[in-house]
């Protein structure tokens, strides 16, 4: 527990939370509870109601807590009217709509590549109309759109990679609770960051080994020829201009084109940032195979201050989870299985659809909760040994989430 004789250490009674402090310590182990980390801001008022569910009393950090003002300042708390308004539809009801909503982004992410190509001037309007739908579906329910990103069955990587950044980074603006006309703007963002990409040529961007200097200047040339590209058209925002220049600069200043500091990076680039990479790192390239999840995240988590901005990467582990449904899990005794959610309280310990036996080979699908200590045949306590990227061992997840066994959690 926390030491109450701390000077910048308060203890507060549930009851008195507000938004802006910042949480250090429980009146009971994180374990027991469903927060991620131990230590986080309250940002908006479902923290302060989780507490609540959870907490008599919490000690909270001085120092790093906000007033009213600061978090206005920060676009923290915004005027009641810009929040964004969450309706929770079902995942399976919001998924009749966010499918074709997602095949007409892809559709409209392979237009704007081939308008480039062809030297044509881009449809902003019509990557906006895209973009609106998007965020539309993700304020009713996350879950359907993201579920979307995962899958990823196409050679058009570029065009995928635009829009699955755009979604992840539509969500995870709303999870740090920017409005809602902001989360369309960082989509349109997301949809034309690496539209200085179609300047690179396909041998060095489909490159199987390591890049050489000059294939690497090149390479990293598309920040600036997105940065050209963008402002020649009127339709295209400033903050379009600088996300699409600025996504690959680093919190350290060693980031590229223009080695800029944390205090000079735009704050929807280091949003960009964090979904472009984990996208990155979590998809099959010609030259690396996509990693798992948690991989991912774990990848991330070690970059922060030095590449990424901390509160945003915390915030998009929340966001995704540990064990967020869809992944493959391999158990300690060989089974593998897909995680089909994890119970409130209790985001280490999933629910998982067995789907193959300890020789790999398909069986008789079955529910293993091992937040109930599940044993397998040999008596012994089911675990995860490993966390495997999507389609490990031949396993499709989307047939299994039309059969209605994979429903993954709304957030």
């Amino acid at each position: 527990m926390a030491d109450e004789a701390k000077p910048d250490r308060i203890k507060v009674d549930a009851a008195q939370l507000t938004i802006g402090m910042y949480v250090v310590e429980l009146d009971r182990p994180w374990t027991d509870t469903t927060f991620l980390f131990q230590g986080f801001r309250i940002r908006q008022q479902l923290d302060i109601r989780l507490l609540q569910e959870v907490c008599s009393y919490v000690w909270v950090d001085a120092r790093q807590s906000v007033t009213v003002h600061d978090q206005v300042t920060a676009n923290i708390a915004q005027p009641e009217a810009l929040q964004p308004a969450i309706a929770k539809v079902d995942f399976n009801l919001e998924m009749l709509q966010a499918a074709p909503t997602w095949s007409a982004a892809r559709d409209e992410s392979l237009r704007i590549l081939q308008a480039v190509k062809l030297g044509q001037e881009l449809d902003v309007e019509a990557v906006k109309a895209v973009i609106k739908d998007c965020v539309e579906s993700i304020l009713r329910n996350p879950a359907a759109m993201l579920w979307l990103a995962r899958i990823k069955n196409s050679d058009e990587y570029t065009a995928e990679h635009s829009l699955r950044v755009s979604i992840l980074s539509i969500a995870l603006a709303k999870e740090l609770g920017l409005p809602v006309y902001q989360l369309e703007q960082i989509g349109v963002c997301g949809m034309l960051h690496d539209v200085g990409k179609i300047k690179v040529p396909n041998e060095i961007l489909n490159k199987p080994g390591a890049l050489t200097a000059e294939e690497l200047c090149i390479m990293q040339s598309h920040a600036a020829e997105g940065r050209k590209l963008l402002m020649s058209n009127q339709q295209v925002t400033a903050a379009t201009v600088d996300v699409a220049y600025s996504h690959h600069e680093r919190l350290d200043g060693q980031g590229y084109p223009r080695g800029l500091d944390a205090s000079k990076i735009p704050y929807f680039a280091k949003i960009i940032a964090v979904a472009d990479s984990y996208d990155a790192i979590n998809s099959d390239r010609v030259y690396s195979k996509g990693k798992s999840s948690l991989e991912s995240l774990r990848i991330l988590l070690e970059a922060v201050n030095s590449h990424f901005d901390e509160e945003i990467v915390g915030c998009f582990i929340r966001m995704v989870g540990i064990y967020p449904p869809g992944e493959i899990v391999e158990l300690t005794n060989g089974e593998v299985g897909i995680i089909i959610g994890c119970p409130p309280g209790n985001k280490l310990k999933p629910r998982v659809l067995r789907v193959l036996d300890g020789q790999k080979q398909p069986c008789k699908e079955s529910i293993i909760d091992l937040g109930k200590t599940a044993k397998d045949p040999s008596g012994k306590p089911y675990r995860i040994h490993e966390v495997h990227s999507s389609g490990a061992f031949g396993i499709d997840i989307e047939a299994y989430r039309r059969k209605g066994l994979v429903i993954p959690n709304t957030l």
